[in-house]
């Protein structure tokens, strides 16, 4: 029987195979290779088939999925196949410094025990028109202080800074209806069995191109201000606030655009 990985490497993507590339590239740079990598495709074109033909090993996987387009399901696809004890997720426009892998295993190796884990992250600005080796800017975003319940309030860990153990994703799924906010609705999920622990040292990179519109999902039409803000009362009414001060916090936050909504809705 092959031998399990630690770590299971989900990669959603979609038609764009230069971000692509530089995604493969930054894992087979990883200085901790116990992994697999699931690629998962909701398209296909010769760009994406000739990267992963190129930069995956023997063990890892590409999957070119039917049905709805987006990452949800993409994601869904990966967390079926996964076999490694440990998933971690890194969308096809995101990247992981060299360390990234080794540092979360030394983590989850040296304990305490946890179930779910996140470290801080660097973003990146640049210009994807131009050379994507060329950043704009690059800061590191500490999240240490951050109290771990405001995570009932609004997300502030990316995807690809978070680590979760096989056990603690059974029957979640990331919901592929939501346009936008998917992300933190499998977060809280995930939540109702464990909190995320911070760990020092992580080396998630989120990449943000803020010069071309329509390349980032953020910016479509499918995901302004007005889905942001019902996929908002969505999430909020599928998981509950778990204090007062917590129902006021999103109170406070739908009344900053221009909802007057009783706590008892939150």
């Amino acid at each position: 029987m092959p031998h399990a990985p630690f770590f299971s490497v989900i990669t959603a993507t979609h038609l764009r195979s230069p971000l692509l590339a530089r995604n493969l590239r930054s894992l087979r740079a990883q200085t901790f290779q116990d992994f697999e990598l699931i690629v998962v495709a909701d398209a296909l074109d010769v760009g994406t088939a000739t990267v992963c033909a190129e930069l995956l090993r023997e063990q890892d996987v590409f999957i070119k999925r039917g049905g709805r387009r987006g990452p949800a399901e993409s994601r869904n696809v990966g967390m079926s196949l996964a076999r490694g004890e440990w998933v971690v997720f890194l969308d096809d426009d995101d990247t992981f410094a060299p360390d990234h892998l080794q540092n979360a295993h030394a983590r989850i190796t040296a304990g305490p025990a946890a179930k779910v884990l996140f470290s801080d992250f660097d973003v990146l600005t640049e210009d994807r028109s131009k050379d994507l080796h060329t950043a704009l800017s690059r800061n590191r975003v500490s999240l240490a202080a951050q109290p771990i319940e405001s995570l009932h309030v609004k997300n502030f860990i990316p995807n690809n800074a978070l680590v979760f153990h096989r056990m603690v994703l059974e029957g979640v799924t990331v919901d592929p209806h939501l346009e936008s906010q998917e992300d933190w609705d499998f977060l809280l999920a995930v939540c109702q069995k464990a909190m995320p622990v911070h760990y020092e040292g992580g080396g998630a990179i989120v990449h943000k191109d803020y010069v071309n519109p329509g390349t980032r999902r953020g910016t479509s039409t499918a995901a302004n201000d007005a889905t942001v803000v019902v996929d908002f009362l969505h999430t909020y009414r599928r998981w509950r606030a778990p204090t007062p001060e917590l129902q006021a916090q999103r109170q406070q936050l739908m009344q900053s655009v221009g909802l007057a909504l009783p706590t008892a809705w939150l």
